[in-house]
């Protein structure tokens, strides 16, 4: 098939969502498939040599979240007649987004909608100030979803909070992990110690936290979790992996706490660097108030990671608990909760060994991103064959 995939946030990917549409592109371009990109015009744009990518003119995001393009829609029809696109699968509500359905809807190509983005990865606080502008967004979205033919969500529970925008029709695909990438046999001893050595972690048990550090992602609250854990003398440091506008302030904060010892920040890690991270982590915990399903989460049980999840009503990610089987559910009023739970696991050999184990199953039987890539393979081929 030709493919057109659409995003303002990939190639470089800013966030889970452009991770999730590199990956699929790159996956369905090895199965044969012919794939162009669109995206934004960046400074120092990837070299990608497997698919052909569009730039189009761009703005950054204020606090380094990225860019929004905006491409002319004759431009876009150009590209799609030049390529001969059979469907288009766009992922954001942006003004690329738009031109590009209504470019589609002028060439009758099918339409595939990814749901990747809630109200609160957009606005940064409950303020009241911000509620006109939430109910507009919450009216462009309940416009620019009724535009699909398909709308794909990662999570049963991204599928229901769709619902409050769109009742077209909706698949649920996993955005899956690459088991042959994020695999605990690839990385031998040698190159865990030198990454223990590196990272100071030396010989205590290790908890891990990988993503953005923004306000959604919630991660201050670790550090009152590890405030505990340190008052009780409690073998276990915390690494943070990540880099965001919130770094600066949660590393001032961690030095006020006494946690320099027991609190590892980092930036992004390259790929190997960060299998280390989770092979060496016990404990994969997302404290994150908002998400759609959580990439890092799937990578981290694919690592025999077990995990602590907030028990936040906005995150999908709780839909990968299984509770006291891969790990735990934690209050996000009581940070004593998550420590006990902590406590819990590391203390108990057995119990962690189990849940580990279990958290790799799951993912192996459930979300193994060649299984999602069928599944979308399946939805673009239904919906060309009834454009025929």
């Amino acid at each position: 098939m030709r493919i057109c995939m659409i995003s303002d946030q990939a190639f470089p990917a800013w966030g889970g969502e452009g991770v999730a549409i590199q990956r699929l592109c790159l996956k369905l371009q090895q199965r044969g498939h012919q794939i162009v990109f669109l995206t934004s015009r960046v400074s120092h744009p990837p070299i990608v040599n497997e698919i052909k990518i569009y730039r189009f003119l761009s703005f950054p995001i204020p606090q380094k979240r990225g860019y929004f393009a905006f491409p002319r829609l004759a431009t876009l029809i150009f590209i799609l007649k030049k390529e001969r696109s059979e469907i288009i699968h766009i992922n954001l509500p942006t003004f690329l987004g738009w031109q590009s359905i209504r470019a589609a809807r002028k060439l009758k190509i099918p339409v595939v909608l990814g749901f990747h983005v809630q109200l609160g990865n957009i606005f940064p606080s409950p303020s009241a100030f911000f509620m006109p502008l939430k109910w507009i967004v919450e009216k462009w979205f309940s416009y620019y979803y009724c535009q699909a033919d398909v709308i794909v969500t990662p999570s049963f529970f991204a599928r229901d909070t769709l619902r409050r925008y769109s009742f077209r029709p909706v698949e649920v695909v996993s955005n899956g992990v690459d088991l042959n990438i994020f695999n605990y046999d690839r990385i031998g001893e040698e190159k865990t110690k030198r990454f223990r050595e590196k990272y100071n972690v030396g010989e205590d048990s290790l908890l891990l936290y990988v993503g953005r550090l923004s306000r959604e992602k919630n991660v201050e609250y670790l550090l009152f979790i590890m405030r505990i854990l340190n008052q009780d003398s409690f073998p276990v440091k915390l690494l943070v992996v990540g880099q965001g506008r919130l770094k600066d302030k949660l590393m001032k904060e961690s030095s006020k706490m006494g946690l320099n010892k027991s609190v590892i920040f980092t930036d992004y890690l390259k790929k190997e660097e960060l299998i280390c991270a989770y092979k060496e982590a016990e404990i994969f915990i997302l404290p994150s108030l908002y998400e759609l399903q959580g990439i890092v989460l799937l990578e981290a049980m694919a690592m025999k990671n077990a995990i602590l999840v907030s028990d936040s009503k906005d995150s999908a990610a709780r839909e990968l608990v299984k509770e006291g089987i891969n790990g735990y559910t934690f209050s996000l009023k009581d940070p004593q909760d998550a420590a006990r739970k902590i406590k819990r696991i590391i203390s108990n050999e057995n119990l962690r060994r189990s849940m580990q184990e279990e958290s790799f199953k799951i993912v192996s039987n459930h979300h193994n991103i060649n299984e999602s890539v069928s599944k979308i393979e399946a939805v673009y081929k239904d919906l060309v064959r009834r454009s025929r």
